[in-house]
């Protein structure tokens, strides 16, 4: 039963995935079908519980894509990232203190909750670590869905039309245009690519890494592109890989999402301020003091997942690696020092 249900599910996500794609919006795979599984949840009163192990090999495929786009002249640029990233962990970090006490002092939510709610983490990370400092999970864990959500409907179509971002056309991967390639040599190089991001997202999920699955995988990728420059995957893979994340996201959003919109309304409201002055402020301050250029600095000021901005920004044709290492770093200050300012200030 359980079976069939997670099929339908994903049947739902494609459907709503492949609608918004052929309307040609940003993430239109993505965005469509999170949106088609949320609602399909708002009126099922049967939910499958989605396989964790399922979840890993979406974020590692995820790995794969995104770690394709790494090249040698990539590793040159990222010496440079040292006071971006500096930059972009001091400001957020800053920011998140700042709204947790706006929060605290403007709702019912306590300081922790508030804290652990307005902070540019992962959902299940952080809803999980907050338990241990006294803050309600559930409040927690719902705020930083809502913040996911809100970036990835908002901000993709947001930065492209203020950026004049084109929507880039349905190229097929570098690898895949050497005509002097067979099909069987083809074959190789997917295989091969594959096997790679496979025992990298699991060699840092078993040693407990944050985000170690997805990880793994973009860095196991990333040596292989740039060492033999032959990492390469099928076209239809990217597009997949975007409606699975789309379907585990919406599979997160029940009805009972909805029974808390009381409680959480103002705190919600409080959190989308936090994004755009998170997002703006951070990116400006990149921009000025590390020549970054708009685009790059946007992405990678917006606190969405890994797995989503780098998809979004590799579909968008932006400096992926870049706002990858940015994420990246952003995801590993918050896990590390956020206990830290958690125990200081609470």
């Amino acid at each position: 039963m359980n079976l069939l249900l997670l099929v339908l599910l994903h049947v739902v996500g494609a459907l709503g995935g492949l609608l918004l794609r052929k309307l040609r919006l940003p993430a239109g795979a993505l965005v469509g079908a999170m949106l088609a599984v949320m609602l399909f949840n708002s009126f099922s009163t049967i939910l499958p519980a989605y396989p964790h192990e399922l979840r890993i090999l979406v974020q590692i495929v995820s790995g794969l894509v995104i770690g394709t786009r790494f090249s040698r002249s990539d590793v040159q640029s990222l010496k440079t990232m040292a006071l971006p990233v500096i930059v972009l962990v001091t400001v957020l970090l800053a920011t998140n203190l700042v709204f947790a006490f706006l929060m605290e002092h403007f709702t019912s939510l306590s300081f922790m909750t508030s804290f652990f709610a307005c902070a540019p983490g992962g959902v299940s990370d952080l809803a999980l670590v907050a338990t241990d400092f006294g803050a309600v999970m559930e409040h927690v864990a719902l705020l930083q869905l809502f913040r996911l959500t809100l970036v990835i409907i908002v901000f993709p179509p947001m930065i492209r039309s203020m950026l004049k971002i084109k929507q880039p056309g349905e190229a097929l991967h570098p690898a895949e245009n050497r005509k002097e390639n067979s099909k069987n040599r083809m074959l190789l190089h997917y295989i091969l690519t594959f096997l790679c991001a496979l025992a990298g997202g699991l060699l840092f999920y078993l040693l407990n890494i944050p985000a170690g699955a997805i990880l793994g995988a973009i860095i196991a990728v990333a040596m292989l592109n740039i060492t033999k420059q032959s990492a390469a995957y099928p076209g239809p893979v990217k597009v997949l890989v975007q409606l699975f994340a789309g379907t585990y996201i919406g599979s997160k959003i029940t009805a009972q999402t909805f029974l808390e919109i009381d409680v959480l309304f103002l705190p919600a409201l409080i959190l989308t301020v936090e994004l755009f002055v998170m997002a703006f402020v951070t990116a400006a301050i990149l921009h000025k003091v590390c020549n970054m250029d708009w685009a790059t600095a946007l992405f990678s000021s917006t606190p969405g997942g890994i797995q989503e901005m780098g998809l979004i920004s590799d579909e968008l044709g932006l400096q992926t690696p870049k706002i990858v290492l940015m994420h990246t770093f952003r995801i590993l200050a918050v896990l590390g020092v956020l206990p830290l300012l958690a125990g200081l200030f609470g």
